[in-house]
C-alpha cells in the first residue's frame, strides 16, 4: 500500500516539476486554489526563486519514485 501511494505523490510532483516556470510560480500562492494539499505546498515556494522550487518538485518526485520502487521489491 505505502508503494501505491508513493507512486502517487512522484507522479504529481514530477508533473508539478515538469509544468512548473516563471509565469505559473508567480501566480502561485495567491487565492484559493481548492486543493488543501497544493496550497499547502505553495505556501513555502512561493518566496524562492522559481528554478530552485522547480528542482525541489522533481528531487522529491524522484525520491518518492526510487521510495516506491524499493518497498515494492
Amino acid at each position: 500500500m505505502e508503494s501505491i501511494l508513493l507512486l502517487i505523490f512522484s507522479i504529481g510532483f514530477i508533473a508539478l516539476g515538469i509544468r512548473h516556470n516563471n509565469t505559473i510560480h508567480e501566480e502561485e500562492g495567491f487565492g484559493p486554489s481548492g486543493s488543501i494539499i497544493l496550497e499547502f505546498i505553495t505556501i513555502w515556494t512561493d518566496k524562492l526563486p522559481y528554478w530552485f522550487t522547480k528542482a525541489i518538485y522533481l528531487l522529491i518526485g524522484i525520491g518518492c519514485l526510487i521510495g516506491s520502487y524499493l518497498n515494492y521489491f
